[in-house]
């Protein structure tokens, strides 16, 4: 079955984290470019197997940082733009 991720839009990592299942920990921050945190890659369980996705998130100027370093409440607060399967990234 399809991961549906038409309603993550406006929600907040931590929103999306918990519908997933899936621990901070195992969350991947993309930073493009390097010191601006644009979106997240992780693998979704919400259904089996689990899916690998990347959220976009909605730009903030908190997200700019030269020492590349985000906590987590920061990260978890931000609200998501877009989703994209990593494996539409893919060449």
């Amino acid at each position: 079955m399809p991961l549906n991720t038409d309603d993550w839009v406006g929600l907040t990592v931590a929103q999306v984290l918990t519908r997933c299942h899936t621990p901070y920990e195992e969350v991947e921050l993309i930073d493009e470019p390097p010191g601006k945190l644009r979106s997240l890659a992780f693998v979704c369980h919400q259904s089996a197997p689990g899916s690998p996705v990347r959220v976009v998130l909605q730009t903030d100027p908190a997200l700019f940082t030269p020492n590349r370093d985000w906590s987590r409440s920061l990260v978890e607060a931000q609200k998501v733009a877009a989703v994209v399967s990593r494996l539409q990234d893919q060449p």
